[in-house]
Formats: C-alpha cells, structure tokens, sequence
C-alpha cells in the first residue's frame, strides 16, 4: 500500500477523529486542522499534526493544504438538534473554501463526509446512490446543498471528488449521536419503541466509516472523476440494538412505546420517522470495489458502552 499525505479538516469531530485514526494506524503521514478553540487531546496521543486556524482566512487554509494529496472535509455544525440555517457557513462557506484551496494547491483528491440523513421516509425498501431523494426537513436540504457544491466545484477542477453517506454510526468518543441518546434513555430505564422494535435499520461502526475513509483516499482508480458512496455495517432492527444494549449494561432497561405519540402528530419529527420507517441501505457499490466491513452490531455497541461508560456520558 502506497502511503499518502492527507490533510483532516474537522479531525476532533465525532467521525472525524476517526478518519484520522485509521489514516495513522495504515501509516499515512496526517495533518488534522482544527478550530482554534478546539480540545486537541486525542489527536496528541496519536502523534499526528495539529493544526489550529482561524477558518475565516483561506490564505491559511491554503498554506496548510500545500503538499498534502488527500484532503478530507468532516467539518459540521448543522445537526439534528440545532435550528438549521440553509446557508450555514461552516456547510457551505466554509466547504467551497476548503475545495478551492486544496484546488489551487495541487491536492488530488477530495474526500467530502456527508450522511444518510439526506435521505427522505418516501419509501421503506432499501436505498441505494441512484435514489431520487425528495427532501422533507431543512438538514437534508442543507446537506444535499453541501454535497452539490462539491460536485460543482469538483467538476470545475482537475481534482477527484467523492462523497460518503454512512450510516447512522456507533462508536468511541460519542458526543451527541443517535447512539449516546438512546444510551441516555437506556440508563434512564425508558428505551424508546415503535412497531415492537420490528422497524429495519442499517448502522455502522464510526472505526469502519474511518476505515472507508481511509480506504476511499488509497483506492487506486475510480471510473469516474466524481463519485458517491453509500456505507453501512450491518442491518439490524431497533429491538435487536436494544438487546446488544442490555447485554453490554448488564440490564434489560424498560421500553418506552411511542405509538400514542405517533398517532397524535401528523407530521412526525425525524427522530420518530426512523423509528416507524424502515432505513436499510443498499452500499454493494462500495463493497464490489473491494472494501469490506469490520466490526458487527455486538462488537459495535459493546465498544461504544465501554466508552461512554468510561467517560461518564449519561
């Protein structure tokens, strides 16, 4: 394996950090840029290059890509929780900045981490890239308007550019993630359910999303100059994740039935449709190029309660 420069932009983000990690433990000579605010523990302990700027001056973002081949964008503020501006900076701004710096300075690749979240709840068959998604809430329009800036900056350039959706991820250094809320309701004795648990969804371990990532920027030859990627890790249903859960505490936690909720609104919140729309995702592009997936839905959450656990996130 050939290794590479690559630059992390969003390095002490949840899956960013994980980007990062995999990139040094396949030997990769990496920088992580991060905000100047930012706690930067976890990447000291890795040994690899800390930068922190000021992401208002693309002078400094472009001095800092300079000779590096592979930048990775994991940048984000726009979530679930937060009220979604659709012209967010750090989504947009801050995006087309980061790819036209490492345009003009001589980057190969351009690696743009986005989420299943742009999907709508159209449909309960499995989805793949070719899915005609129809959006319903502001954070899928912003995201699906951060992955076209992408492509259309992509397309203005000499640089291959690739997008990936992961799934829904479970993993270490959670820090407000589907995942760690449903451990909140878990210790709380009040596991959210809908359709008994029986509902389909599609997961994956925040170490295998780095791992793609990692595996994305070293694949030798795309048959085309942009490209997206659907990545998961295992499908499950919401009864099964619960299970892993007990199994991991030690306690089978009471569930909490959400259905007289459902019921009495019409239009449901995002968090309530992944629990009454089955979410299973088609990524066989990927894995027919090779990659293949590590860690199973036991292994996953047992290394995710472990975590937060260890560091008291309840």
């Amino acid at each position: 394996m050939i290794k590479v420069k690559a630059i992390v932009f969003g390095g002490t983000d949840f899956i960013g950090s994980h980007a990062v990690e995999q990139l040094c433990l396949k030997g990769h000579e990496v920088t992580a840029v991060v905000r100047q605010s930012s706690d930067t523990s976890f990447l000291d302990s890795l040994g690899v290059r800390v930068v922190k700027v000021d992401f208002s001056k693309a002078e400094s973002i472009g001095r800092i890509i300079k000779g590096h081949q592979i930048v990775y964008n994991c940048t984000a503020d726009a979530n679930l929780s937060t009220e979604v501006n659709l012209e967010a900076p750090v989504e947009l701004k801050l995006t087309k900045k980061i790819f036209k710096e490492a345009a003009l300075n001589g980057a190969e690749r351009f690696i743009q981490l986005s989420s299943i979240v742009v999907y709508d709840f159209k449909t309960n068959k499995p989805i793949n890239e070719s899915y005609c998604i129809r959006p319903e809430y502001p954070i899928q329009e912003l995201l699906l308007k951060r992955e076209d800036v992408v492509q259309e900056m992509g397309k203005e350039t000499a640089m291959e550019t690739i997008i990936l959706r992961p799934a829904s991820a479970i993993g270490s250094r959670d820090k407000n993630s589907f995942f760690s809320r449903l451990f909140k309701n878990h210790i709380d004795n009040k596991y959210p359910i809908l359709k008994n648990g029986q509902t389909k969804v599609s997961l994956v371990d925040t170490r295998d999303i780095g791992r793609a990532m990692e595996w994305l920027g070293n694949y030798k030859l795309f048959t085309k100059k942009h490209n997206l990627f659907l990545l998961k890790g295992f499908d499950t249903i919401w009864g099964s994740l619960k299970a892993a859960i007990d199994e991991a505490r030690g306690t089978v936690a009471n569930v909490h039935d959400l259905s007289r909720i459902v019921e009495e609104n019409k239009q449901l919140s995002y968090a309530l449709n992944t629990f009454n729309t089955n979410r299973i995702w088609n990524d066989e592009k990927m894995r027919n190029l090779g990659f293949k997936i590590k860690y199973s839905q036991t292994e996953s959450v047992e290394h995710a309660v472990r975590d937060l656990i260890k560091r008291n996130v309840i």
